[in-house]
């Protein structure tokens, strides 16, 4: 037997070196593999709490900024109207843009003396059962005055005396004394009902108003003090938006008022139940601390159960799939390497295709990048010098020339306004292309619409001395998403009006019963026959952008909306001979014949220009 054990050793000993070698090599592997699993999970869950942080953090760096905004409207006003107050709350958009936040106010700041007037005035602005509450003598008092949207829930905080709850108070004295943006503690709001078991935490940031030009001294402001702009927000509404990866799925997150944790602290929590000492024992449990408008919050970040095994689980193929590649690396060595010499052609060939378009992607950036920075800058120069001038006119003694005033704030606003739109359409650009772009489908008439919205243009027309008109004889119903095809008609009717040179603009709305046809014709400059397709790409111009602006985004812009709503955009044009862009759109919405239902809708913007 030990005769029989060694001959057959000797006969295979390439084999069992071979199988030693291969388990040794997966045995390493599997080490390796291992270690780099957890530095990935590690990784991954750094960059959760990282990306979690940071998205907090700057959204309530954009609700401070919102609220510094509106403290503005106060600053520059000695009266500001309740409707006045009202308009400029819904321009905001808060829905769309604020989430979390449950509304806008003003709370005045009042001395017992001015109660009983305050009231009386309030009262006669419509309010006639306004009252501070709650009753009772104190030194001081405040009062909410306004608060949009005044929906049936923050019409209960109406004449609500904030400084008598110390929470409260303590955050409007902070705000008070150094004249910054402060955050309450945890509370309960108002608008909640007391007997809704699934009333969320809130907090509230304040900003303080005063009167005159912004006092410098505690002592100053406390005695200068007119009252706080406010927001307050619902814990669970605001970290709803919140995106960051693993979030409520396998990465939990809680939100603590103040440096210690504890259920009496708790802001928000993402956790259904179970404990966190499975994340803390792996090291995926974080306590991150977070300064909100002066006040410290604690975020706890821990991994869920899922989110370790999904891991976990990779180990055992991992080792498997590199032991068989270590064992047919031995057996195939021979094909492995002209495997490996194809693909190293190949993996060249692609290099060499990639550097070509890398280059070729470089020379359209730079070249987008100049006309970029010329469209920018001359504003940006026209807005400075306005300013400049206007400076100057303040500065000279003698009374200002109103009307030179006027002339020179349009003129900035025209600039602004320019800039706004540039803006615009990068921002169209990249929604476009990660597929952003939503509708809102509604019944419309197209004629009624192409209408409406040339008579925006009479006065650059008029300007212009151009002749626009609109053709619509019969109507053409349909469904479309109507800012979505505003957006379609300015572009095409300020590209007629810019490249038109003058001569007549005509608009024409025609339809046979399954498809509408729009069609914008100039008698203009024209397209050259290479170029009428080129033009409907992004950065690309048909004419130098020495003699016409833009930034050659208006018509990508406008064929993907366009195909967005299920249809075409096509160009007709000779040099010399003007252009006729033609649109077809059909008159059911996109998918609704499939499904009978519109899309899901983003809120409404300004058109792209």
């Amino acid at each position: 037997m030990p005769a029989l054990l060694s001959s057959h050793l000797r006969r295979h000993a390439s084999a069992y070196c071979a199988l030693l070698v291969g388990l040794a090599v997966t045995g390493v592997a599997a080490l390796y593999v291992q270690r780099g699993i957890d530095e990935r999970r590690n990784r991954r869950f750094d960059e959760a709490v990282r990306e979690g942080t940071l998205g907090l953090q700057q959204r309530m760096d954009m609700y401070q900024a919102m609220l510094l905004g509106t403290r503005g409207l106060f600053s520059s006003s000695q009266q500001v109207e309740r409707d006045e107050f009202h308009a400029y709350v819904e321009s905001l958009e808060l829905p769309r843009r604020y989430p979390g936040i449950q509304g806008i106010g003003f709370s005045q700041w009042l001395r017992p003396g001015e109660l009983e007037a305050h009231e009386a005035e309030v009262g006669a602005e419509g309010l006639p059962d306004y009252h501070v509450w709650p009753e009772g003598e104190r030194a001081e008092y405040t009062a909410i005055v306004f608060l949009e949207p005044l929906d049936a829930r923050n019409r209960r905080a109406i004449g609500f005396d904030m400084f008598s709850e110390p929470t409260r108070q303590e955050a409007m004295r902070r705000a008070m004394e150094t004249a910054l943006p402060a955050a309450s503690g945890k509370v309960r709001l108002v608008q909640e009902d007391e007997a809704d078991t699934r009333a969320q935490a809130g907090f509230l940031i304040y900003v303080p108003v005063y009167n005159g030009t912004q006092p410098t001294t505690p002592e100053d402001r406390r005695a200068h003090l007119r009252g706080f702009v406010y927001a307050p927000f619902r814990m669970g509404d605001l970290v709803e938006g919140l995106r960051f990866p693993g979030f409520q799925g396998t990465v939990d997150l809680e939100i603590h008022d103040g440096a210690e944790t504890g259920p009496e602290a708790l802001l928000f929590t993402s956790r259904q139940e179970g404990p966190w000492e499975e994340g803390a024992r792996l090291g995926l449990y974080r306590e991150v601390p977070l300064s909100v408008a002066g006040r410290r919050w604690t975020l706890v970040f821990a991994a869920r159960e899922s989110f370790i095994e999904r891991n976990s689980q990779l180990q055992l193929g991992t080792v498997l799939i590199s032991g068989l590649l270590v064992t047919l690396l031995l057996f195939l060595m021979t094909r492995a390497q002209v495997n490996a010499r194809a693909a190293a052609e190949a993996a060249s060939a692609e290099q060499q295709r990639l550097a070509s378009e890398a280059r070729t992607a470089v020379r359209v950036r730079d070249e987008f990048l100049g006309v970029a920075a010329h469209e920018l800058r001359t504003p940006l120069t026209s807005l400075k010098l306005q300013l400049q001038l206007l400076y100057r006119q303040l500065r000279q003694p003698g009374p200002l020339d109103a009307e030179r005033v006027e002339r020179g704030v349009e003129s900035c606003e025209r600039q602004t306004t320019r800039l706004s739109q540039l803006v615009d359409s990068l921002l169209d650009v990249s929604r476009l292309m990660h597929g952003r772009m939503e509708l809102r489908l509604e019944a419309l008439e197209l004629g009624e619409v192409t209408r409406e919205l040339v008579r925006r243009f009479e006065t650059d027309a008029q300007s212009a001395g151009v002749r626009l008109t609109v053709d619509a004889p019969l109507p053409v119903q349909g469904r479309w998403d109507r800012l979505r095809l505003e957006q379609v008609l300015t572009n095409l009717v300020s590209n007629a009006l810019k490249y038109g040179q003058g001569a007549p603009v005509d608009v024409r709305v025609r339809g046979d019963g399954s498809a509408a046809f729009l069609e914008v014709r100039d008698q203009g400059i024209g397209i050259a026959r290479e170029d009428a397709e080129r033009i409907f790409d992004r950065f690309e111009r048909a004419v130098s952008s020495r003699h016409y602006g833009g930034l050659g985004l208006g018509l990508f812009i406008t064929r993907q909306l366009v195909e967005a709503l299920g249809g075409s955009i096509a160009v007709v044009s000779l040099p010399g001979q003007g252009s006729t862009f033609t649109v077809r759109l059909p008159v059911t919405g996109p998918g609704e014949e499939a499904e009978g239902t519109a899309p899901a809708s983003e809120p409404p913007r300004a058109p792209l220009h």
